[in-house]
């Protein structure tokens, strides 16, 4: 492979993105970039505004450039602009940043199904697997035209064989 890849893990919370990126990034030797939003300010606090969405999808572009320069063959993000876009609406109520085009350019979403155990966390809302499950089919609505792949299994090393097993490069 000679060109720079962008891979984005995402899915609903508390699906093990987190685990599987970290994992993913670290058998290809790629670098892993965090979700932003676990340490933003405005997100830790109750100041969530459209322009928060913003700065972390700033964050996200800039970590992913950041990677593309340090001559890495590519990048595995925890999240991307569809968590944003989701969450904005399950916030705020309101839609954030159209699904347009991802810039920098997505090569692979890596979609986590929800899994029945729920860890409660500051940031999660959703600890009924009914409510999980019906924004999971939103993902897979959204990712249904674009580069995805849709992770099987239960622990987190039948996750990551199974992304091997399908990757595309």
């Amino acid at each position: 492979m000679s060109s720079f890849r962008r891979v984005v893990v995402t899915g609903v919370e508390c699906s093990g993105k987190t685990t599987l990126s970290r994992m993913l990034a670290d058998r290809l030797g790629w670098v892993w970039t965090p979700e932003a939003a676990r340490t933003h300010p405005d997100v830790l606090s109750p100041n969530v505004s459209e322009q928060t969405f913003d700065d972390l999808h700033e964050l996200q572009s800039e970590a992913a450039a950041a990677a593309l320069r340090s001559g890495a063959r590519g990048v595995v993000c925890d999240t991307g602009d569809l968590v944003l876009r989701m969450w904005s609406e399950a916030v705020l109520d309101f839609s954030w940043h159209p699904l347009m085009p991802a810039h920098p350019a997505v090569d692979l979403h890596i979609l986590c199904p929800v899994l029945e155990t729920w860890e409660p966390d500051p940031l999660r809302t959703l600890p009924e697997l009914e409510d999980r499950l019906a924004l999971e089919a939103k993902y897979r609505a959204h990712l249904e035209h674009r580069p995805h792949l849709v992770v099987e299994g239960e622990t987190a090393a039948a996750r990551l064989e199974h992304v091997l097993s399908q990757w595309p490069w």
